[in-house]
């Protein structure tokens, strides 16, 4: 049975991850123990656990949105591509048959969706089967971590149209062609290339949003 720390830990991350909240939001204890029907006790654990992971920061009445400057979010991206171009490396390497079915499978179900959402989620799906194929816990756990903090700091926004998927996809298949190919050197040099597309991608958003606030604020 899940405890209550597990359970608040659990639904925070998916609010953390998803834009549940602004980026000035305040996390207090006292309101969340009573939103979840829980002791503090619970409450607090989960936050320092969020804490740790660098999903939040402790303020003066709670805890805060760890939201990173530029030159620290361009450090994550950078971190990031390394470690799951390593993967993908890895991957090519130590796949296992079951391995490359979950590949395919999470492949084709990009390609089957037609909503922009279910898309993106099934490409992130292949990310995750490309880190599991790398049988690498160590690199598994550390590119999670930092997934997550490109979430808080900069939330993807789903384009409109499949159409807007179409080179990400072809790009995901190169990958998927090398890792069964068993070219670790491929594989490595296709994901870093994906990764800094959507490097450059997700850095446009939000300097367009911060733009766009910055506009609004000053009207």
């Amino acid at each position: 049975m899940k405890s209550a720390r597990d359970a608040v830990y659990e639904a925070l991350h998916e609010r953390l991850t998803h834009g549940h909240y602004p980026a000035d939001a305040t996390l207090i204890p006292q309101t969340l123990s009573e939103e979840f029907g829980v002791s503090r006790t619970p409450v607090r654990e989960a936050l320092g656990l969020l804490e740790r992971k660098g999903l939040l920061v402790a303020a003066s009445r709670g805890f805060s949105l760890r939201i990173r400057g530029d030159e620290e979010m361009l450090e994550i991206f950078e971190v990031r591509a390394i470690l799951e171009s390593s993967a993908a490396a890895a991957a090519a390497q130590r796949h296992t048959p079951v391995d490359v079915a979950r590949l395919k499978e999470a492949l084709a179900l990009s390609s089957g969706h037609t909503d922009p959402a279910d898309i993106r989620h099934a490409l992130n799906v292949f990310h995750d089967c490309v880190l599991q194929a790398a049988h690498n816990q160590t690199i598994y756990d550390m590119e999670r971590d930092l997934r997550d903090q490109i979430k808080v700091s900069a939330p993807w926004f789903t384009p409109t149209g499949r159409e807007s998927f179409e080179s990400a996809v072809r790009e995901h298949e190169q990958i998927l062609s090398a890792i069964i190919d068993g070219s670790p050197e491929k594989a490595r040099l296709l994901m870093l290339e994906h990764l800094n597309h959507d490097r450059d991608v997700r850095i446009s958003q939000l300097v367009s949003r911060t733009m766009g606030a910055a506009d609004t604020s000053a009207r």
